[in-house]
């Protein structure tokens, strides 16, 4: 039988040993003994059950914290995925170990894209002043703030990534860093345009202004230091107005771009090529040019773009004029440089364009005259300073007076009276030859106006239309208004234009011959032979007739290739129902000759010269003639 005063525990124990509670009763400390232990069983237990709650209570608690940080991490998670930024830790050696779930602007998985890689190994810092910061930092093991790095995606596409970290530390050894990254990819793009766009031109990705003068001095200081030399082309497009007037301005910018590719293509890797505006290029050829070398390359620059090229389905031509200056002997820095090289520029435009001057010290005299006279051409323009004196012309038979070309005089308040040579190709330059050449036709009208007023027959007049003022849109309004203005016969004007001018754009020229013709105005090609002398363009322009070259009249009788030419010339003329005029008939020979060739109108200083409006009323008041008859 159980004794209810022992603990289970002990009663099995003494059981398992064969006692019985008699038994127990018959030792008479073993009650004693036995109760201690059966205390300290029941001890135990409320021991064992104590821990038992306090470890219920601990899971518990354990599983509500468990829980609680799960739910912090998925909110950091979720805020991370939401926002730019991003966490990352680097190895000691700047690896990428461990990248936050994260993916940039075009999908890319930021994990994938970074894990494996190094800093300034497989990214490569922006900027040369944030690269070497960084550096710092990390060899003294301190944090970096904002370094942007960038690498190239999978894809191709540029991907940039601004970093901050802090450096990560086991006791006193170096764990690598850790710390927070964003996307700026798009931020940094656009900054790249903006300084893109402040260094380069945006028409043909050459340097700019501000660009090529910072090369051009970084240039000089390295030549000042190794006592080399180098030099600055200055270019400017001879015809580019004319390409943007009558062709329009996309064909103006696709010129400009072939140019630039042209030039690029000429020169070497390490020279430099910029677009000052415009038409304006600049080139700097470092690394001790000689002039020998220099006169080469402007050669080859020269034909280069003097190369035919189509725009807009059309064959267009252009040259161009090219200053040279050199370091040290014309300035010593860039600014003196770039204008000694335009200087040099527009001396070659004034020696017939297309072709190359070197500066000299002489050229600087007279750029400043150059300049100063193109101010008083303006003031010209205005202050009733040209003049019209008028040349007749005559039948080659008859010696008698068919009618008369204006030409300008300029009258200076102070140098007296100018000859078309010393300013017409400063006007075309300027563009002033398109107030000028109005003014022009203009007075001739009012002039044929008064002398049929006075009952005299001036026949008809002659008036010369530039390439640019022939280009001009406003052409047949000008013509109109100055016909009607002096209430004046459209027979009573011919408009002569040059062969260049008509072959700068043949489809535009045809159709402002086809205008004037509409008003009742007679054309005549001027200076017949001397530019490209198509017969087919010919046949095309519709003209009524050809006046052949002073170039070729000097020549007469004695020079075989003049007298051919001008023999030709009247025959095609005549056969395309054209009258032929020649043009500084200075000696009875050559008139024998032309009369001889049928030639059928004549103008030079055998017969007259250009004589001043009341000169010519006193020639048609005694009926024109001069001389006798051939």
């Amino acid at each position: 039988m159980a004794d209810p005063s022992l603990h289970p525990t002990l009663q099995r124990q003494v059981k398992r040993v064969g006692l019985l509670p008699s038994d127990l009763a018959a030792v008479a400390c073993l009650p004693v003994l036995l109760e201690r232990v059966s205390r300290c069983y029941a001890e135990a237990d409320q021991d064992r059950y104590l821990l038992e709650r306090s470890q219920a209570v601990a899971s518990r608690e354990m599983g509500e914290l468990h829980a609680q940080l799960a739910a912090s991490q998925a909110r950091l998670a979720s805020l991370l995925s939401l926002s730019s930024d991003w966490v990352w830790e680097q190895d000691t050696t700047l690896r990428f170990n461990y990248v936050s779930a994260h993916t940039n602007e075009i999908g890319n998985d930021l994990a994938t894209l970074l894990t494996g890689k190094r800093v300034l190994l497989d990214l490569a810092a922006v900027g040369e002043v944030e690269a070497r910061q960084f550096e710092a930092s990390v060899a003294s093991r301190r944090p970096f703030r904002n370094v942007v790095f960038g690498l190239t995606q999978p894809g191709g596409q540029p991907y940039y990534l601004r970093l901050s970290g802090e450096p990560v530390f086991d006791g006193d050894e170096f764990r690598g860093y850790r710390g927070v990254g964003s996307d700026v990819t798009a931020a940094t793009l656009a900054q790249q345009r903006v300084q893109q766009l402040a260094r380069y031109d945006a028409l043909t990705g050459l340097a700019n202004r501000s660009m090529f003068l910072q090369q051009l001095e970084h240039a000089l200081v390295r030549a000042q230091q190794g006592g080399t030399s180098l030099s600055v082309f200055f270019i400017d497009l001879d015809r580019f107005k004319a390409v943007n007037d009558t062709l329009g301005h996309d064909a103006g910018d696709e010129l400009l771009k072939a140019v630039a590719a042209r030039l690029t293509g000429l020169l070497r890797g390490a020279d430099v090529v910029g677009r000052l505006g415009g038409d304006e290029f600049v080139v700097l050829l470092d690394g001790d040019p000689d002039t020998g070398m220099l006169t080469r390359v402007a050669g080859r620059m020269l034909a280069r773009l003097a190369e035919p090229l189509h725009l807009g389905g059309r064959p267009v031509q252009v040259s161009a004029s090219v200053g040279i200056s050199r370091f040290p002997g014309d300035g010593a820095d860039a600014a003196s440089l770039l204008k000694c090289a335009d200087t040099a520029m527009y001396l070659a435009k004034a020696r017939g364009k297309n072709n190359f001057q070197f500066f000299t010290p002489g050229l600087a005299e007279q750029a400043a005259r150059h300049m100063s006279l193109e101010g008083e051409l303006r003031q010209a323009i205005q202050q009733d300073e040209l003049r019209l004196h008028y040349q007749p012309l005559f039948d080659v038979r008859s010696a008698e007076l068919l009618g008369m070309e204006a030409l300008v005089r300029w009258q200076h308040p102070q140098r007296g009276r100018l000859a078309p040579g010393e300013f017409i190709a400063l006007a075309e330059e300027s563009g002033l030859i398109v107030p000028m050449g109005r003014w022009v036709l203009e007075t001739a009208c009012r002039q044929m106006r008064a002398w049929i007023d006075a009952g005299l027959d001036p026949r008809r007049c002659s008036v010369n239309v530039s390439a640019r003022q022939f280009a001009h849109a406003s052409l047949l309004d000008e013509v109109r208004e100055a016909l009607a203005s002096a209430r004046l016969d459209p027979s009573a004007l011919e408009i002569e234009v040059t062969e260049s001018a008509l072959m700068e754009d043949p489809e535009r020229a045809r159709q402002s011959l086809e205008g004037l013709h509409a008003l009742g105005i007679r054309i005549a090609i001027d200076d017949f032979g001397t530019g490209y002398s198509s017969l087919a363009y010919l046949k095309r322009f519709r003209a009524q007739t050809v006046k052949i070259d002073r170039t070729f009249v000097d020549g007469l009788p004695g020079d075989r290739e003049d007298a051919a030419i001008t023999q030709a010339v009247i025959a095609l003329g005549h056969s395309l129902d054209m009258r032929v005029v020649a043009e500084g008939v200075e000696t009875e020979s050559q008139l024998q000759f032309l009369h001889e060739a049928g030639c059928d109108k004549v103008q030079g200083f055998l017969f007259a010269r250009p004589m001043a409006a009341a000169q010519m009323t006193a020639l048609l008041r005694a009926g024109g003639k001069q001389r006798d008859a051939a």
